[in-house]
Parts: structure tokens; sequence; C-alpha cells
């Protein structure tokens, strides 16, 4: 459902009405009247309060069916409530057979809609039943009304502009209907959606995370009381679900902003540490941000500059570098409607004025929903114009390199249909977009769905650092772990906070640099190493688990569970980084804080005591164990262990975008490789007399590099560069 402007208030003067109202006829007797009925309906129209205006219309046709009038006010009050126009078809198309032209066509001055003793129907009627034949997918019925209502208005009317855009609607929809894209859209199930709606999803950059807005019950039951008088449920809320390890969305839990009134979910940061948000505020719709902060986001806080104004703004993006917001206002002086605009960082950290974005994606009707993929040049968001098929349908634009904006692409049915579909957000590779839909299969009234898009969508010129940083079994990870990237040609440092919940770490890199990854805790690395980054076009992806504590390499080298920490709020316990610094009681650093010692931060050079590099053929991923190099890694091995008691261990392995059917997915084949060196590394050092036991793990990386499959498997000199594994001790 798109945002729309909302009235509240008047429950308390109609709360007596409606019960009496939605008592059987029979307890009521003589004190209800017709009269009485059809005065209650039309307050609740001119409130916006169309479904519980339905429920008496309802009444109303059910004692007088042959009534014009009254069939058309029960459909059109179907067709403005949210999630019942498709009752709406039948009542008015009986409205419209009913309806004599008395008044003179479009000049229906005599036709009274607050006179209970009015019998005809308006000329509107027929605009309504062309757009209810629209929505149900009956484009030619569609086209015979809205011509109808044309001529009989001779296209003077305030609706003539809106059937004539029906009428070009239904065109694109027949266009759209004969070439399907090929796109398989799944509910995102039971999990996240419930009975109630749920919808607008915003998926983190690593999209182990999935914010939502729902009208569910609350897990406390703090809101079953509390009742939007206009869609007759519980306000919209904010919710958040956790991937565990295996991929599986876990239970949602309330975010703690939510309050009351309406809150919806709109973006997220590229690092997940600041939440964007929707209030309604009485009818002037803003947007929000608020700061994750340990377990809780902080109170949201107005975005600044003139952003927000007393006109109507829905929805905002943040680029991942945070240099652009991309926000929607129906303010004056646009091109129609509500626009897309822009903002931009200012060097004293401020937002710039507010520009609209131009007429190449705004247009004279409604745009909303806007999203901007990590790469900064992707964009998606919904229309009313442009070739939508009917409400707003799905777009996607590309940015040059001069800053300018292609021509809108409709995304295209399965993914756009003849009603709203909006909030459309992807995956950084974007190969996977979620979005919300009323679909008959679903859970509720509206629920979360995803659709998994073809590799030409998928996006380039980006690279994605992501992982755990894992505390020891039972503990939490310490507020002061920060993550330094530093850029080792320009000197330049950013920092980032993981996830205190989980570990979870997410960075942008841009590609053709070399990097060092300074891992701290209480300002003392416990991980260092340096990566450079391919500079190939396409999708990266490069996922690091970093463990505070090093694990035997003799346990489980791959991620099974998330780190089982305490509850929020719960006290450390012990030392998790022995031998490198207690990590105290350290708070969470503020922005201020994190930049001012980014900026003064030095990446410690990355060295270990012994490397060993393996590039494989296409499929293979074994080792040697009579390869010289590897015997000779070994040997190293077995000193350090001899020396110090321990070798700590950093596993590196990769595969390319060659596709493979053997292991499934590339993902696959990479983690196969880094399993299959743990195995080979603890056979050699245990043949060798050793305790494999004393080989630590401190890190272990996996990778899907390279350039795209291009049908050229023996190609080693392409492809062999990005099908390794190496392995590092210290």
């Amino acid at each position: 459902m798109i945002r729309m402007r909302m009235k509240h208030g008047y429950a308390a003067f109609l709360a007596f009405g409606l019960a009496l109202c939605s008592t059987p006829a029979n307890a009521q007797g003589e004190n209800t009247s017709f009269n009485w009925k059809f005065e209650e309906a039309s307050k609740l129209m001119e409130e916006k309060l169309f479904n519980q205006a339905a429920e008496l219309w309802t009444e109303l046709v059910t004692s007088q069916p042959e009534n014009a009038n009254l069939n058309w006010k029960l459909g059109s009050s179907y067709m403005s409530s949210y999630n019942q126009k498709g009752k709406a078809l039948p009542y008015l198309q009986k409205a419209s057979d009913l309806r004599t032209d008395k008044y003179g066509g479009f000049n229906s001055a005599g036709y009274d809609p607050f006179d209970p003793n009015e019998k005809n129907a308006p000329v509107e009627v027929d605009y309504w039943l062309g757009r209810a034949y629209h929505l149900n997918g009956q484009f030619d019925k569609a086209d015979q009304y809205y011509d109808k209502f044309l001529v009989e208005t001779e296209s003077k009317h305030n609706l003539s502009g809106l059937a004539k855009r029906g009428k070009e609607q239904t065109a694109n929809a027949r266009q759209h209907g004969t070439s399907p894209k090929p796109y398989q859209v799944s509910n995102v199930g039971k999990v996240i959606n419930s009975e109630y709606p749920d919808f607008s999803p915003v998926v983190s950059v690593d999209g182990n995370a999935i914010f939502f807005t729902s009208r569910r019950v609350r897990p406390d039951s703090s809101n079953s009381g509390v009742i939007d008088d206009v869609a007759g449920m519980a306000y919209e809320d904010i919710y958040v679900s956790y991937k565990d390890r295996n991929g599986v969305w876990q239970t949602p839990e309330l975010l703690n902003v939510s309050a009351q009134g309406h809150e919806a979910t709109v973006n997220v940061s590229a690092d997940g540490q600041t939440l964007y948000i929707f209030r309604d505020d009485n009818g002037d719709g803003n947007l929000y941000e608020s700061k994750l902060v340990g377990e809780l986001w902080s109170d949201p806080v107005l975005i600044g500059s003139d952003v927000n104004t007393k006109s109507w703004e829905t929805h905002c993006a943040l680029t991942a570098d945070g240099s652009t917001l991309y926000f929607i206002s129906d303010r004056k002086g646009g091109q129609g409607g509500r626009d897309i605009y822009r903002v931009v960082k200012l060097p004293n950290g401020e937002w710039s004025k507010a520009q609209n974005i131009g007429p190449v994606l705004n247009t004279p009707y409604d745009e909303d929903g806007v999203f901007i993929h990590p790469n900064g040049r992707t964009m998606y968001f919904s229309s009313t114009g442009h070739n939508s098929m009917g409400g707003f349908d799905i777009f996607m634009t590309e940015m040059d390199e001069a800053g300018n904006w292609s021509k809108p692409e409709n995304l295209g049915v399965p993914i756009n249909t003849v009603d709203d579909d909006a909030f459309f957000v992807t995956t950084a590779d974007g190969r996977r977009g979620y979005f919300s839909s009323d679909q008959i299969s679903g859970y509720g009234e509206k629920d979360i769905y995803f659709v998994d898009l073809p590799e030409s969508m998928e996006a380039d010129g980006l690279t994605v650092l992501k992982g755990f940083i894992i505390p020891p079994p039972g503990e939490t990870l310490p507020p002061s772990t920060i993550l330094y990237v530093t850029d080792k040609a320009t000197g330049e440092v950013k920092a980032y906070k993981p996830r205190q919940r989980d570990g979870v770490y997410v960075a942008i890199l841009p590609p053709c640099k070399e990097y060092n990854l300074d891992y701290r805790v209480n300002d003392v690395t416990v991980h260092t190493e340096d990566i450079f980054v391919e500079c190939e076009s396409t999708y990266q992806e490069i996922n690091k688990e970093i463990y505070l504590n090093p694990v035997s390499l003799a346990g489980p080298a791959s991620i099974v569970d998330l780190p089982k920490g305490a509850p929020p709020g719960g006290k450390e316990k012990g030392d998790p980084v022995k031998g490198k610094g207690a990590p105290g009681a350290a708070g969470a650093l503020t922005d201020a804080q994190l930049k001012d010692k980014a900026s003064k931060h030095v990446a410690p050079d990355a060295t270990y005591d012994a490397e060993y590099a393996k590039y494989y053929a296409y499929n293979m991923k074994d080792i040697d164990q009579n390869d010289a190099e590897w015997v000779a890694f070994i040997d190293k091995v077995v000193g350090l262990i001899d020396r110090n008691g321990e070798a700590r261990v950093v596993i590196d392995a990769s595969a390319s975008k060659v596709p493979t059917r053997t292991y499934g997915t590339n993902e696959n084949l990479s983690q196969k490789r880094m399993e299959d060196a743990r195995r080979r590394l603890l056979e050699a050092v245990a043949a060798r007399g050793k305790d494999n036991t004393k080989l630590m793990l401190e890190a272990v990386n996996s990778k899907v590099l390279g350039p795209k499959y291009d049908g050229d498997f023996k190609n080693t000199e392409k492809y062999g560069k990005y099908q390794y594994v190496k392995l590092k001790v210290h």
C-alpha cells in the first residue's frame, strides 16, 4: 500500500453509532432508521473511513438492491478502501446499469450525494467502473467505460485526465502481458509474514537483516486495543528479522522506536548502523533517522536541511558512501504530484538544499518508493507515470558517468500488476529483489515477496566485504570492537562497527585498490591482513569470519551457528582476547569519536611467518601433499608449534564465476576448498607427530571473484587466478 494522507479523529463521536450499526437489525428495532444509517455512512466517507462506511452501505443495499445511488456508494467505498477494491465491481456495474441521464450528462447539478431519497448514481460511476474492470484485468471492458465516461462528460470533468490515463495504462498492460519476464516470484515465508499486512521491506547490504512494516498485534499485546480508524487495524510498527548462519530468517522482533502512531520502514545505511523511517505526524508525513547504539535504536530525529517540509515526504534512500540522499516529496514546484528529490552532503557535514531530480524520472503523476543500489548508479522507484500498467509500477534506471539518468525501464510482469506495486529493494549483488504485494496466495492482506533476477541484472563495479566477528562461546562482542579499513595508496581510513548482537559487519570497497584490514578491540589489534580488490567490473563479495579468540582448527572451520552471547544488557565475562589486551568495559563509540580515531589510525603491516598458495584448474579443490612448496610450508608450521606452543592460521579460499554443476554454486566450491585445505593441514601436522589441536583458526575468508562467465571455462588465463586456496600462519 502506498502511503496516503490519513485523517484521524471522529472515533469518539462514532463509536456508539458504529456499535449500534454492528448490532443485528432485530435488536435495534425502530431506533435505527434508513435515514440515520445513510447519514452516518456519508459522514464516515467524509472522514475517509471507507471500510466502516461499506458496512453500513451493505446493509442499505440489501434493503434496496435496485437503488443506483446505494450501489454507487457501496462500490465507491470499496474502491477507496485500502484492502477491499476487489469487491467493488458488481455494485458499480449495477449502479451504472441503473443510472439514468436525467441530469443532463456531465452537468449533474441535480444529483445530491447527501439526500437519503436520492435514487440515481452520478456520472463518475462509469469512470470508477472502468477502473474496477482495469484492476480485474478486463482491459476491453475498462476501456469501454473509460470511453463512456469521457463521452458523457465531454472530457471536461476533473476525472477526465485520469480516464485518459487509464486507457494509456490498459494499453501498457496489454503490451507487458504479452511478454512476461522469466522471473519466479516467491513468498518470503510465514516466519516474516503474518495474517496482518506486512510490507515495505528494507534489506541490509549483507542480506542478513530485513526490516519491514507490519500491522500485527505486538508480542506483548500492547497495541491490541489501539486501532487506526482508517484501516480498522493496529497502527504500523517496524519489525526486524535476522538470518542465522544457515540463511534462515528468525522470528521478527519489534524495534524499540515503535510508538503508538504510524512508523514505517524506509531505508537502512550500508553499514547497518542508521535506520531511516517514516512517521505520519498527524497527517504531515516526515522522514526520520535512528542510530543503532549497542542493541537499541536511538530516538528518531528529523532529517536535516529542507528534506522535511509541510508537504508530504514519504520515502528516502541513502547512497552507500553517505554522500547523497534521494527522497520523495509532493512540495510545490515539482513535475507534478510526488517527485524524487535529492540532497548532497556538504564539506561541513550538513545536507545541501533539496533539488528536484528532473523530468527524465519525474512525471506529471506520482513517484514513490525510491531505492538506490549500493553501487550508487542503479535506482529503483515506483511511478504511476511512464508506461505504468495501472497504479504504481516498479521501474529501474541507471546513472551514466556524466550523472545523467537513463529512461526508466518497467520491470514488467510478474513483478508489476495493474494495482500498486512499490517498495522494491535488492540485495547487494542485484540478483534478488524484495517487495510487498497483495496476492491471493499470501498469509495476510499484504505480504513480503522476493524475486530472483537474471544474471544480466547483476550489479557491477561493486565489492562487498562482509562477515562475522565471533567472540568466544558464551561471550558478547565487546562494544569497543572496530574494523579499520585503510586505503594503502591514499592512507584514507574508514571505521566500521560490527552489529553487537551477532558480530555482523559490512563495508563497500571500491575496486582496483589494496587495503589493510585491522580488527581491533580496545584499540588493540586482534587480526590484521592486506587484501587487494580486483579491478573486474563484475560484482564481487568477500566473506571474512574473524575469531576474537582463535579456536582449534581441529574443530569445525565452517560457520554453523550464530555466536551465542549473553542477552542484551548482560555483563561481559572474562577476557575474550587472551594475549591481545583485555577489552575492558568500554562503551560504544559515537560517530564523531569513530571519525576522530580513524583519522589518527595508522594501519599496521600484515605479516605472517609462512604462506602457501594453491591455484586450481576448473572444478578442482585438492592439495598435493608431496608438493615441495607444501612440504616447506608444513616445516614452518611445525616450527611455530615447537617454538610458540601454537600456530595461528588464516584460510583464504576463492572460486571464479565459472558455473559448477559438481558443487552446485561457486560459493559452495569456495567453501569446499577452504574445508579441504583445513583437513590437509591437520593431516600433515599430525603426520609429523605434532598435536594438531595446536593449530588455532584466527580467520577464514571465502570469496567468489573474477569476470562474468562467457562460456569459456578452459580459459585458465582469464579465470585461473581466482581459483585458489591460500594459507597463512604466524
